[in-house]
């Protein structure tokens, strides 16, 4: 439900998010694709439920690895040594890099 949702507030109609039909027998994707943006979305959500009173001056991110639905994921994140940065990265089910970020935080 989620990812169809996301797809409605996005504006994204591509089936690969929604009709697991489509996904899996026409493009031939295991289950269902997680938006890389839905995954930046969780990044952030990490980072102000972990530190509600930091400001994000900047954030970028790279996917550099599909996410599938019906298989578990971990958000993750990391403080940088002097505080200024945070790494922010997921995984999918079985350890690999699915999407690394970097959110610069203000002062």
């Amino acid at each position: 439900m989620l990812l169809f949702r996301y797809s409605a507030l996005t504006f994204n109609g591509h089936r690969i998010h929604y009709d697991r039909d489509y996904a899996t027998r026409v493009e031939s994707y295991p289950g269902l694709v997680v938006h890389g943006p839905l995954i930046a979305t969780l990044l952030m959500d990490l980072l102000r439920r972990e530190r509600p009173d930091a400001s994000v001056g900047a954030f970028r991110f790279k996917a550099v690895r599909p996410i599938f639905d019906g298989r578990p994921f971990h958000v993750n994140g990391a403080p940088s040594s002097d505080g200024r940065e945070a790494h922010l990265w997921a995984s999918d089910a079985d350890g690999w890099l699915a999407m690394d970020a970097v959110a610069t935080l203000e002062s």
